[in-house]
């Protein structure tokens, strides 16, 4: 089990990046048809399995470039740059499985089935990675 202090500070930045995660989530193109079929995902990019994350993703997109968003958040005072996107939920399990063993036990969380009108959404920050589940009706509608 994670220390709770992490859970906490996983919690925090879900909750500080709902409003984001709603943007990026209504910009996505349905092809799929339901939400439910996405994931969303807050990587911490000074942290180890954020970054390790980040970059796993962009081997699937070379346009995701997290060391130039680190270096350009860093270099305009943020200090916790945090790259958030939306993407399938099974691509980003397949992707993130074999990163690290607390990528596979995310992924697995991932895999699972996700209750009707909700979002599974993969956290890496605080030195590890976290899978919430977020009711679509409390994200921000606007």
């Amino acid at each position: 089990m994670s220390d709770p202090a992490d859970h906490d500070e996983r919690a925090e930045v879900l909750e500080d990046h709902r409003a984001e995660l709603a943007r990026l989530l209504r910009a996505h193109p349905r092809r799929s048809g339901s939400p439910s079929s996405l994931a969303g995902y807050l990587l911490a990019l000074r942290e180890p399995t954020g970054y390790l994350v980040a970059i796993g993703l962009q081997q699937r997109d070379p346009d995701l470039q997290p060391e130039r968003t680190l270096r350009v958040a860093l270099a305009s005072g943020d200090r916790a740059p945090i790259l958030a996107g939306v993407m399938a939920r099974s691509a980003l399990a397949e992707i993130i499985a074999p990163l690290a063993p607390v990528t596979r036990s995310a992924a697995a969380e991932l895999r699972k089935a996700v209750p009707s009108g909700s979002l599974r959404v993969l956290i890496a920050v605080a030195g590890g990675a976290e899978v919430f589940t977020v009711k679509l009706a409390d994200l921000p509608s606007g």
